[in-house]
């Protein structure tokens, strides 16, 4: 139950994210490269790359002291 609720944290705070002013473009490779050199969306990727490796750490050091507790 906990787990669901923190997956629809995201769908409920997402109406107050807005585009900032020309949005992005159509062409792929465009769209692409914006993403990559606008400094707001390179913030947020390194923020989630961030809190990907903080939780992947978390969840796996708590996986293995449960694989520890179980040997003894």
């Amino acid at each position: 139950m906990k787990h669901k609720t923190l997956a629809l944290l995201p769908l409920l705070f997402s109406p107050l994210a807005y585009a900032h002013p020309g949005g992005h473009p159509g062409n792929l490779l465009d769209a692409v490269a914006h993403l990559l050199t606008e400094p707001d969306h390179l913030g947020m990727a390194a923020i989630a790359v961030l809190v990907g490796i903080a939780g992947a750490r978390f969840f796996r050091r708590r996986s293995q002291a449960r694989v520890q507790d179980k040997r003894r």
